[in-house]
């Protein structure tokens, strides 16, 4: 056997996958590892385009082989960014047991002429032994870690009436923390933000500059200065530069703009300030604790309000008060398995404000109902809550003189019903 046909069998078996792709991004050649799982053989496929195989993943597929093209450098898709570019499935070396395939994949420039690149070698890796093994390792951490709460837990309840009274100040001191780390992050930020917008700008002018000089050209009909001018447009990749700058900023544009909210949301959601007695906008507390809690409901929550207006000021502790939305919103998104619903109504009248949430989750039994507001009973797995926090939440509401009260019936959700009164300064002074 010739060293090429050794080369090519070797090529053709080899555990990873191996794809030759031209400037059009037709494939010349895969081996094995495509040709089994898709159960087409290279003679088949050679001359078909890549992203019809793949339409699924074919913006990403096309923007990290146009980069190798462009700039002549390798680029790669890490796993723990893009699991599953492919959806191939892969067995658990040990267990055996099948599931999608986690992969990494390099994309290399193969054939190289005069520093133009011919085709690209696209080589993907099948990772799923070595994320099984990192998130294995998440896992168990999670799991020491949810055992360091449990044992935390069993601490607190040898001293539950001190850790009522640290909260307050548990909570003004990650507010402040917030609102120093989110002061610190506001000044780069802002000057990131202006910059790319500058940028922006700028890349709009040369932009429009360089298609002035294009027609200039063309207008001349001179056929030498059309010649150099495409010939340097094809050599710097003119096009998808054109085409690509302006995206690449609008994205980091949004990027920051989106860090720049969640600056807001927590500066305003855990304000020092905010632990002193204050007339507050009920509304703007519940709407910033929405988006505090966007990770945990963004993904199979919708979230309905209904909101009196105009509603009258509320003179409270805001920063308290934050908190017990956030335990119960999350409370009833973490109730919610698969796709649900969240109600919050805010209604007001001459004498109280009335907060109402509801969910449409697993609902709560008529025994636990007795007992949720009690410190450390918690109807969640051990190690996965606490039993503080319904407990802080009806400490909270009962300092600002109101109610709080709940309904719930299994496999149909629960509703949390909040009743604060519009308190005055000398409210304060007079006992319950």
């Amino acid at each position: 056997m010739t060293t090429l046909a050794v080369l090519e069998n070797l090529t053709a078996k080899l555990p990873l996958g191996v794809c030759v792709l031209n400037e059009q991004l037709e494939i010349e050649y895969w081996n094995d590892f495509f040709a089994d799982r898709l159960n087409i053989s290279c003679d088949q496929v050679k001359g078909q385009n890549l992203l019809t195989l793949f339409p699924n993943e074919a913006k990403y597929l096309k923007k990290k082989i146009n980069s190798v093209f462009v700039l002549n450098n390798a680029s790669f898709s890490y796993w723990e960014h893009r699991p599953h570019v492919f959806l191939f499935s892969s067995s658990r070396p040990i267990t055996g047991e099948e599931t999608l395939m986690y992969q990494n994949i390099e994309f290399i420039p193969l054939h190289v002429s005069n520093n133009v690149v011919k085709t690209v070698c696209m080589i993907v890796q099948d990772v799923t032994e070595l994320a099984s093994y990192y998130q294995g390792k998440k896992q168990l951490s999670e799991e020491l870690a949810q055992e360091h709460s449990a044992l935390l837990a069993l601490n607190t309840k040898l001293e539950a009436a001190q850790n009522q009274l640290l909260q307050a100040d548990k909570m003004a001191a990650i507010g402040q923390l917030a609102a120093g780390v989110a002061h610190e992050i506001n000044n780069p930020i802002g000057f990131i933000h202006s910059n790319l917008q500058s940028l922006q700008d700028y890349s709009t002018k040369l932009l429009n500059l360089i298609s002035f000089y294009e027609k200039v050209v063309n207008k001349t009909q001179n056929k030498t200065f059309m010649a150099l001018q495409q010939e340097m447009q094809e050599r710097s990749q003119y096009s998808f530069l054109r085409e690509d700058m302006p995206e690449l900023i609008n994205e980091s544009i949004t990027g920051i703009d989106r860090v720049t909210d969640i600056i807001k949301n927590l500066k305003v959601f855990s304000h020092v300030d905010s632990s002193e007695w204050q007339h507050a906008n009920i509304i703007e507390g519940i709407e910033n604790t929405l988006k505090i809690a966007n990770s945990q409901l963004k993904y199979n929550v919708e979230v309905h309000r209904e909101f009196q207006q105009p509603l009258p000021a509320l003179f409270c502790q805001p920063m308290q008060l934050n908190q017990v939305f956030l335990n119960l919103i999350v409370n009833s998104a973490q109730a919610i398995d698969g796709k649900g619903h969240i109600y919050i109504k805010v209604s007001a009248s001459s004498t109280a404000l009335v907060i109402e949430i509801k969910d449409t989750g697993c609902g709560i039994s008529e025994s636990a109902q007795c007992k949720i507001f009690e410190p450390f009973y918690t109807t969640k797995p051990v190690g996965q809550g606490t039993g503080l926090g319904l407990s802080l939440s009806y400490s909270i509401v009962q300092k600002h003189k109101g109610s709080i009260v709940v309904s719930s019936e299994l496999d149909v959700g629960t509703t949390f019903i909040i009743t604060l009164p519009l308190l005055t300064p000398s409210d304060l002074e007079r006992p319950s």
